[in-house]
């Protein structure tokens, strides 16, 4: 079994989330096992959003989140 870990500057744009699909097609008819973790800087992101919360700080907590999701979203 294989196992990969992408994370960070690995899954930070769509070419490169384009080149883990290459580089998990080339295990192919083994098993693996992929791990993902946040895009780029969104793990600290993510933890402002959760700090702002745990100081009972909604306003800036939920101001923090809209600026991941339009990432995301757009």
């Amino acid at each position: 079994m294989k196992v990969f870990k992408f994370g960070g500057a690995s899954v930070n744009s769509i070419d490169r989330i384009k080149n883990i699909a290459a580089i998990l097609r080339s295990g192919k008819g083994e098993k693996i096992l992929v791990v993902i973790s946040a895009m780029g800087k969104m793990t600290n992101a993510l933890e402002k959003v959760a700090e702002a919360f745990h100081k009972n700080q909604q306003e800036e907590a939920l101001r923090l989140f809209h600026q991941i999701k339009e990432v995301h979203v757009g």
